[in-house]
């Protein structure tokens, strides 16, 4: 079997050349590998118990890598940002780092580069030497469910939550073109349309997979929203290679867009079959297209964009299809198993290409570009298995987390991203076994750890027992249809969603509501229900904790089930009885998720009802809870009285030491007392923070940087040593 090069021993990756850059202004320029970093960050490390690089480190196998029009140059993309490559010679030109890109795109002349945020601001930089030549703010109504650059990086397209389409030009940041897309039938991603004919009633799914409490389930809304489900490579707009046409095709829904003249044309209804990606335009009327069987098999053909009629049938099979850089192939990426793969069809000889597994690959010309998935990107000519040259990419910065967990006593690491998930023995860094892409870890006991693997294109969620000694896994219990599982320290909840426990007429005067839901506790390792609880008319919005063990509730203040669980708490009682209610005062209630029975909530008379808050969970007496990403609130269990405002990402708290881990970014680590609030200690890291977890005994600190170094601090004697604030141009808080 034709394989990539081995690959080389991995560097140690705890210093890096470069950090990650605040991506929504654009204001700091991308990170150059050419030069060495002359300004490392300053440290104050102490009381380090160990330390140890996780090798080989994790990535996220789902990339794109293209040419640029002209072949000088490769871009590779993935959930940690693009970097910018030469091909003669085969070297890194520049890296950007950040999580929250669309597609970038190199301009027509191959000399610029062009890049989108989610936060709609964008930047152009000039080749080679990555030197911001514009930037700015797309000038859009609102954000975007979908969005794409153009081919040639001059046009933005972006679908927006009140279904319309807008194509704006990069250069003059106007809009070019504004149309409704015919709201009655369109669905956006993840929602559907109520069948009431008065109203018009957005669903939209507030899941989200993150190490992080985080709120789920779906609710209802007269103003569509964004889902914060997104995905580099799946988009439902779709450019032909020079820009002068476009498609959108959505569920029931589909249209094309000619750029030259700025009309909307029909195109054949049977695009709208199709599953997201399952299409690539060839040319101005006619597109590679992958359609689905009654009976699930694919059937590959070129059909007529105006009317569906079938040009050629080539026969190949994929999930996804991307016109290559050379139209005369299509490139090809299969997910099987959790995991994604990418081939090449020759549209000419309509024959597939031999070329070694990969996870991202792009043709121009003659010379195939293949990445591993792993960071290294191999050149080959066509039909030749001779390596031409190749380059691992330097590690940057972790991607977002999708599940992270650590064995009680610190000796294991669980962790996921985007496509790939693995477990490492914390002591020395090394990986003890690889695994496609899970949602919830949970280490069960000492042999066993137990993984909620994430569903595929062809494969349904699935539990599997893995023994951390060798890594073997088997199943441990089939998951129920129709049903989605969230983890929860020691439970994974599951969640569906009831509608024949509606109660009384809906209110459509509600701007945002949860629908109604049934919540089961079940034991992660056999699926045993521990619980189960049905939520009917005026349900909460639920936050599972995967670091914790409760489970909060936010209610709205004003309903009955918000003032039945207050009355358990005489001080919150009166609090109660006392206060002026409003419809956006909110009610967050915890829960022992293992048994289900409440301990205790706290009346919250700020934001928007709980819908409007990031996240919410809780440990010991401290209830905390996170709005805009970094604002974070401290309260008490005991008294429902705030203790504390603090500014930081990715709090974790110890309920046995009563310390609160705080991100305060540009690697520093603050260390709090929890109940009050009170910094104890602060440790300053060479590397920026993305995960933090403590010991069962709480005496202990596990550290994950974003180049994932593992640390162990002991901070078990924080309130014997008087913390001394830093200069004040550090001080965040």
């Amino acid at each position: 079997m034709w394989r990539l090069p081995a690959p080389l021993p991995h560097a140690i990756p705890f210093l890096s050349l470069c950090v990650a850059i605040s991506l929504p202004l654009f204001d700091s320029p991308p990170c150059l590998f050419s030069s060495p970093q002359s300004d490392p960050p300053r440290q104050n490390l102490h009381s380090v118990l160990s330390k140890s690089v996780l090798t080989p480190p994790l990535r996220s196998p789902e990339a794109t890598l293209h040419f640029s029009p002209n072949g000088k140059y490769l871009l590779l993309q993935d959930a940690s940002g693009i970097a910018v490559l030469s091909t003669t010679p085969l070297a890194i030109v520049f890296y950007f780092a950040s999580d929250d890109l669309y597609p970038a795109q190199f301009s027509a002349d191959s000399e610029q580069l062009t890049a989108v945020s989610r936060s709609l601001s964008f930047v152009t930089w000039k080749l080679p030497g990555g030197t911001k030549v514009a930037a700015g703010d797309l000038l859009l109504h609102s954000d975007c469910l979908d969005g794409q650059l153009s081919p040639d990086a001059q046009y933005f397209a972006c679908l927006t939550p009140d279904f319309k389409f807008s194509l704006v030009e990069i250069s003059t940041q106007k809009s070019l073109f504004e149309d409704s897309i015919n709201g009655p039938a369109h669905f956006s991603p993840g929602s559907v349309r109520s069948k009431t004919a008065s109203s018009f009633m957005s669903f939209v799914s507030l899941d989200s997979d993150s190490a992080f409490s985080r709120p789920f389930g779906v609710i209802r809304t007269s103003n569509p929203r964004v889902s914060p489900g997104r995905s580099l490579s799946s988009s439902s707009i779709y450019f032909c290679a020079d820009s002068k046409v476009l498609m959108v095709n959505l569920p029931r829904v589909g249209f094309g867009l000619d750029l030259t003249a700025r009309k909307r044309f029909d195109v054949s209804d049977r695009f709208q079959k199709m599953k997201t990606g399952a299409l690539a335009l060839q040319g101005a009327d006619r597109a590679v297209v992958i359609e689905e069987e009654k009976d699930k098999e694919t059937k590959s053909s070129i059909i007529s964009l105006k009317n569906g009629r079938v040009l050629a049938s080539p026969h190949f099979t994929a999930d996804r299809l991307r016109l290559a850089s050379n139209p005369r192939y299509i490139i090809l990426h299969t997910f099987e198993s959790g995991r994604s793969g990418a081939g090449a069809f020759d549209l000419t000889e309509s024959r597939l290409l031999d070329v070694p597994h990969n996870a991202g690959m792009d043709v121009f010309e003659d010379l195939m570009a293949l990445y591993d998935g792993g960071g290294l990107v191999a050149l080959y000519r066509v039909g030749d298995r001779e390596l031409l040259s190749s380059l691992r990419v330097p590690l940057v910065a972790l991607p977002v987390l999708s599940a992270a967990s650590v064995s009680p006593g610190l000796e294991q690491l669980a962790i996921s991203v985007g496509g790939e998930g693995a477990l490492f023995q914390v002591s020395n860094g090394k990986r003890s076994s690889t695994f496609g892409k899970f949602t919830a870890a949970n280490f069960s006991d000492q042999r066993n750890a137990i993984l909620l693997q994430a569903n595929s294109r062809h494969d349904p969620p699935r539990v599997l027992r893995v023994d951390v000694s060798n890594g073997e896994t088997s199943p441990a219990w089939e998951i129920p249809k129709n049903v989605a599982l969230h983890s929860n320290g020691p439970v994974l909840l599951e969640y569906s969603y009831k509608p024949e426990i509606i109660t009384a007429r809906w209110d459509f005067e509600v701007p945002e509501a949860q629908t109604p839901f049934r919540l089961r506790a079940l034991d992660p390792a056999s699926g045993k229900e521990l619980w189960k609880r049905d939520f009917g008319a005026n349900a909460p919005t639920p936050f599972a904790d995967p670091q914790g063990d409760r489970l909060v509730l936010g209610w709205k203040a004003k309903s009955w089930d918000a003032k039945e669980a207050a009355s358990r708490n005489p001080a919150v009682k009166l609090i109660y009885k006392n206060a002026k209610l409003t419809d956006q005062d909110s009610f967050f209630e915890a829960l022992d998720v293992r048994t289900g029975k409440s301990l205790g909530g706290i009346l919250v008379q700020v934001g928007s009802g709980p819908i409007s808050f990031d996240s919410a969970f809780s440990v010991g007496d401290a209830m905390i809870l996170v709005k805009d990403s970094v604002r974070i609130s401290l309260f008490s269990l005991a008294d429902s009285q705030l203790k504390a405002h603090l500014v930081g990402v990715s709090p974790s708290v110890s309920a046995e030491s009563k310390l609160l881990a705080l991100d305060l970014e540009s690697g520093r680590l603050g260390i709090y007392d929890s109940n009050s609030g009170v910094k104890l200690q602060q440790f300053i890291f060479p590397d920026s923070i993305a995960y933090t977890r403590f010991s069962a005994d709480g005496t202990r600190l596990f550290v994950l940087t974003q180049h994932q170094a593992a640390v162990i601090l002991d901070v078990s004697k924080v309130r014997e040593t008087r913390y001394e604030d830093t200069p004040a141009a550090d001080k965040k808080n």
